[in-house]
């Protein structure tokens, strides 16, 4: 701040000197140019920036040429802000040359930031100004030429990112598919495994049934079986005891009697009837092994 006052005391020190002392305002600038000029021999940009801006603010020199160098000390000191403005200023003078370059600088400044269309725009009114400004030209067309190598990059870069896009889709699509086929299949399986557990339990209980339907039909001929035995049993012990009873049945009381004149009791006389029975099944049984027998043909019959 207090350097900022000392400024505006210099400049309306020097204002009201230079309104009474035109000679010596000449002389002062003069010599801020010439110090300004060995200070930008020097690289010493800063010293530059001093001295333009005590020549052109303080002392209120116009010169376009001072206050395009000055926009060229800020510009070295990477100060784009005061340089862009002080070749904004250049620009509107009626000098073609120094219009020109103003431009060009201001392209260049431009381009720095990545505005490409403003800095095209830029060397184009530098060309304008002055067709002759080769600088100007050349940076022209290589922006030109990088711009539509950005513009086809970019074009290029859509193109492989919708291709990409377009790929990426349809790889989504043909998982979706897989996985909606594998889901398919899987239900389709679940289902057939349905099926045949279904199948097998419906012949399992067939089976089942005709398992015990044998069974039960088993237990049925069993038991009709074992029936059909009991009555064969008490038939054959009914006719047992018919047959018992016929025998006693046929013995007349001739036939008592005739055993008790043999002396012969009847128990004895069952006995003795049970002894021919039984001899005559004897004698029945060994004719039928001899009607079976091979007779010899050397021997006769009897």
């Amino acid at each position: 701040m207090k350097n900022f006052v000392l400024i505006l005391l210099g400049f309306f020190t020097s204002f009201q000197l230079a309104a009474i002392d035109p000679v010596g305002k000449i002389a002062k600038a003069n010599a801020a140019k010439e110090r300004a000029q060995q200070a930008l021999k020097n690289g010493n940009y800063e010293k530059v920036v001093e001295h333009y801006t005590y020549l052109l603010d303080s002392l209120g020199y116009e010169s376009p040429e001072a206050e395009l160098n000055r926009a060229h000390a800020y510009f070295q000191l990477k100060d784009t802000v005061n340089a862009f403005d002080a070749y904004r200023r250049v620009s509107d003078v009626e000098n073609a040359k120094l219009k020109s370059r103003s431009m060009l600088q201001m392209g260049n400044l431009s381009e720095m930031q990545k505005e490409y269309e403003s800095a095209l725009s830029f060397f184009k009114e530098a060309l304008k100004a002055d067709p002759s400004n080769s600088k100007a030209r050349y940076n022209y067309e290589l922006l030109k030429k990088k711009m539509q190598e950005q513009e086809k990059q970019n074009q290029d870069q859509n193109q492989d990112q919708n291709q990409e896009n377009k790929d990426q889709e349809e790889q989504d699509q043909e998982n979706k598919d897989q996985q909606n086929k594998e889901n398919q299949d899987s239900e389709n399986q679940k289902q057939d495994e349905n099926q045949e557990k279904s199948q097998e339990d419906k012949e399992s209980e067939e089976q089942q049934q005709k398992d015990d339907a044998e069974q039960q039909d088993g237990e049925q001929n069993k038991e009709e079986k074992g029936k059909e035995q009991e009555e064969q049993k008490q038939q054959e012990q009914k006719e047992g005891e018919e047959q018992k009873d016929g025998e006693e049945q046929d013995m007349k009381p001739s036939a008592k009697q005739k055993l008790e004149e043999m002396n012969i009791s009847e128990e004895k006389a069952q006995m003795i009837l049970e002894a021919l029975r039984n001899k005559e099944s004897q004698y029945f049984q060994q004719l039928r092994k001899k009607a079976t027998k091979k007779q010899d043909s050397g021997k006769p019959d009897w």
